[in-house]
């Protein structure tokens, strides 16, 4: 008799948990695109309208995700489930521009198409001026636009002119049939990109994947043409990696955990399609990263182990996902005097995996073994300047508001750049004692809870939480951003890291509502960054607690 009526019940309380849920949400959303229209000073063109508008709904997503993670209506299974289902489709489409504002990503495809396809002929520092000289032979009847090339050796800009004239002939290093298919190449590029398109790949930073990526992008554009159909088709790549990367946090964590790994990674303003959607294996690393984690969870540790291994060789800030895993190991070792199951085929698996890719690379680049050589060097280069789009504890430390008194700011954006650059190097040095710190208390936290604290760390969590590491010991980035995915699996147990995820999401999506490009964003963006990662490290200090996994499965 009581059955109907409780049912009933049943049924109208749960439909009250989501109408108060879609009712938060439509706020959030309302008062997102509040903050993103009363940021604007003026009415914006069209297509900043529409970028704003889509950051704003990342944001409200976000926080509506947060809402169901962490707030009251998380007690009705179902009614979770498919509240995080629904916006983990709507952060994924919103990452893409919700597959409207699309198309391909030319900037990227020019410089990942082209220099590994002729990378045997090119390496990482002639790709510029090559494509100048096979579009212009003529240097001194340059198009107006084409005012400065950047030299790759250096990564400083120089006039094109006189870098042209300094350069040894390109054609010399080709042989006739691969100089003609490269000029056929480069035209193609010219017209789907035109003359300013060209101007402004020609003044960014170069091809600088390793020799591992090489190993899988050169046969891949070798095979496919230089046509839009040819480019869309390895644009396409990217979305099968990530489809699978998803279904792989699936298959290794649950069905929650893919829709949290799916909402931090599209609606995370610094990932968005701007940066590298619709380019070419951009998200290989990432893929191979975070699948690694699943691999371990699921038992395969030997697969694991390779696809971490290519991974770091393949994008190499990856490595630091062995810190974790690997103190972990050690304390065991010490310990036990013994050691741990699945140790043994998880080193082996890396070892094979990095052996085979670094021999395979290098055979595919066609530049000998100085190949790593040269890769190095390009590194250090790289690394020589600190890019306004990076994220992480040194870009924080060496930001100044404004330059030291005296200082006079030059109005040329070239020297304007050096002059950023020699300021960072110095605030850095003064502030030497305050890095030295936070670099010494993070690296605490982070062996006491992969060594000192033994049992209660699974093997995959300490794989895992190498992510807190990648901001503090480089400077990524803000695209490679989706490293913090690995912080999904941590927050099975521990739930209050996934809050702290989602916080963080909707705070990055903020300050590029607010600040769009200028390097306050990434200054806010650093500090959440490392509040998250902070956090999270403070969480794994204690075992965690009961119940174990959201969805059911064992922790171990």
């Amino acid at each position: 008799m009581l059955g109907a009526p409780m049912g009933a019940l049943a049924r109208r309380a749960a439909c009250s948990k989501l109408a108060r849920a879609a009712a938060l949400v439509a706020i959030v959303a309302g008062a997102a695109s509040a903050l993103a229209a009363s940021s604007l000073e003026e009415l914006p063109p069209r297509a900043v309208e529409v970028d704003r508008a889509i950051g704003a709904a990342r944001v409200a997503i976000a926080l509506g995700a947060l809402a169901f993670w962490a707030g009251g209506f998380w007690r009705g299974r179902s009614a979770r489930r498919a509240a995080l289902g629904l916006l983990a489709l709507g952060a994924f489409a919103s990452n893409f521009n919700f597959f409207v504002w699309t198309g391909l990503h030319k900037h990227e495809l020019f410089h990942y198409y082209l220099g590994s396809k002729y990378f045997p002929e090119l390496g990482y520092f002639r790709l510029y001026e090559c494509s100048v000289a096979a579009l212009y032979p003529d240097a001194h009847a340059l198009p107006p636009a084409l005012v400065e090339i950047t030299d790759l050796r250096s990564k400083q800009r120089r006039p094109a002119a006189e870098l042209l004239s300094r350069a040894a002939p390109c054609r010399d290093d080709f042989s006739p049939e691969r100089w003609s298919a490269f000029e056929r190449d480069v035209e193609a590029f010219r017209r789907i990109m035109g003359e300013r398109g060209i101007a402004g790949a020609v003044r960014d930073h170069g091809y600088n994947p390793s020799p591992a990526w090489t190993l899988v992008g050169r046969p891949l554009a070798t095979l496919v043409p230089a046509t839009p159909a040819g480019l869309w088709l390895i644009a396409r790549i990217d979305l099968w990696l990530l489809a699978g990367l998803f279904a792989a946090i699936s298959w290794a964590f649950g069905f929650e955990a893919m829709c949290l790994a799916a909402i931090a990674w599209g609606a995370c303003g610094h990932t968005r399609y701007q940066w590298t959607g619709d380019a070419f294996l951009r998200q290989l690393w990432l893929a191979c990263s975070i699948g690694s984690i699943c691999l371990l969870r699921r038992g395969r540790a030997a697969l694991a182990g390779a696809l971490l291994a290519f991974a770091s060789l393949e994008r190499v800030f990856p490595a630091l996902f062995f810190l974790g895993y690997g103190l972990q190991q050690l304390g065991h070792l010490a310990r036990e005097r013994r050691l741990a199951p699945g140790v043994v085929a998880f080193a082996g698996g890396a070892a094979l995996a990095a052996a085979l890719a670094a021999g395979a690379g290098t055979f595919v680049a066609g530049r000998g073994a100085a190949v790593w050589g040269e890769f190095a060097d390009n590194m250090v280069a790289m690394n020589d300047f600190t890019a306004r789009n990076a994220l992480g504890l040194k870009y924080l430390v060496s930001f100044r508001a404004s330059p030291p008194p005296g200082v006079v700011v030059p109005t040329d954006p070239e020297e304007l750049e050096v002059l950023i650059q020699r300021v960072k190097r110095e605030t850095l040095a003064s502030r030497r004692w305050l890095y030295g710190g936070a670099l010494l208390a993070f690296s605490l936290l982070f062996a006491r809870a992969a060594w000192l604290d033994p049992g209660h760390l699974a093997d995959w969590e300490a794989l895992a939480m190498g992510a807190a590491m990648i901001p503090i010991l480089t400077v990524p980035a803000s695209y490679y951003l989706g490293f913090a995915l690995a912080l999904v699996p941590l927050s099975l147990r521990r739930p209050a890291i996934g809050t702290a995820l989602l916080l963080a999401v909707a705070s990055w999506g903020t300050a590029v509502l607010l600040y769009q490009e200028r390097a306050i964003a990434y200054v806010w963006s650093s500090a959440a960054l490392l509040a998250l990662c902070a956090f999270a490290l403070l969480a794994l200090q204690r075992p965690a607690p009961a119940p174990p996994l959201r969805d059911g499965a064992s922790p171990s």
